[in-house]
């Protein structure tokens, strides 16, 4: 069985909404690019295009089309994956996430900067 972990890179035409689902019970870490603090979470399931979280414990919640990095601890094999992906939808306590190859975590990081607003200074 091929590991969903490692097949991240977008480089297939699996369809998000039909590639096939794994169950686990994995504890992660998330952190959302341009915040402060981790959301502690539980991935419910997990296919090579992305995944589903539920939210243990956080002060922030993240919104859709956030940028965040995702740190799995995999304590069966004594390894921690680190991953960014993109939030595609939020309900409740409830994320999907949409993996991202580095690349296109740049490009979409570069497009969110370069869109954010200027702050001006008083002197």
């Amino acid at each position: 069985m091929p590991n969903p972990l490692k097949n991240h890179t977008g480089k297939n035409s699996t369809d998000v909404n039909t590639a096939k689902r794994f169950l686990t019970q994995e504890l992660v870490q998330m952190e959302i690019f341009g915040h402060i603090g981790k959301i502690f979470c539980k991935m419910e399931n997990l296919s090579v295009s992305g995944a589903f979280f539920q939210i243990i414990n956080s002060k922030a919640f993240p919104k859709n089309g956030d940028l965040v990095r995702i740190t799995i601890n995999l304590r069966s094999i004594k390894k921690i994956h680190a991953i960014d992906a993109e939030i595609i939808w939020c309900k409740g306590m409830g994320l999907g996430l949409q993996f991202m190859t580095k690349d296109q975590f740049r490009n979409k990081l570069s497009k969110k900067l370069t869109a954010a607003p200027v702050l001006k200074t008083s002197t």
